[in-house]
């Protein structure tokens, strides 16, 4: 086995991979957050991998919380900024963002703009419930199943997560 995963090259990961991925979860797991008469909803996901040579990733969120009242609507813009710390769990051959921060949150509601993190709660309880519990991208293509059974690192470099076997570690 050594030998056979000692002929690998590193493999990597894209940027627009795990964003499609992690958009298509988080759209698939808003309606759970839709409670009441408060409906959270996401309409646009950056994400940035390795920003500024950093070992992150970086999540621009943007979208809308809204109060369903019985006579009106009472919407809120949303533009959050977060980081995390992405994480490679071998036993489901998926990644994961663990360690999440709010670095910026800007609201944009009843004529008010400004920066308000306590507005910003509900999306980042959206965020950070399905991030620290679901994979945001799972390694099922056929390129990638030796990753389950062979000891490998993660790396991240701009643009990409970047694995390759590691022995000795």
């Amino acid at each position: 086995m050594l030998s056979a995963c000692a002929g690998f090259n590193q493999y990597s990961v894209s940027e627009s991979e795990i964003e499609q991925s992690l958009y298509t979860l988080l759209e698939e797991q808003a309606p759970r957050f839709t409670q009441g008469l408060v409906e959270t909803r996401i309409d646009q996901l950056d994400l940035a991998i390795g920003p500024d040579n950093r070992q992150v990733v970086r999540l621009n969120v943007a979208g809308e919380t809204a109060i369903n009242a019985i006579v009106a609507r009472f919407p809120a813009a949303l533009n959050l900024q977060i980081e995390g710390r992405p994480v490679y769990d071998r036993r489901q051959n998926a990644i994961f963002i663990r360690d999440l921060n709010l670095l910026q949150s800007k609201v944009d509601a009843f004529g008010y703009q400004g920066d308000v993190a306590a507005a910003s709660a509900g999306m980042m309880q959206l965020v950070r419930a399905v991030l620290e519990n679901q994979p945001v991208y799972r390694l099922d293509d056929s390129r990638y199943r030796w990753l389950s059974k062979a000891p490998v690192a993660m790396d991240i470099a701009p643009g990409r997560l970047v694995f390759s076997p590691r022995f000795g570690d």
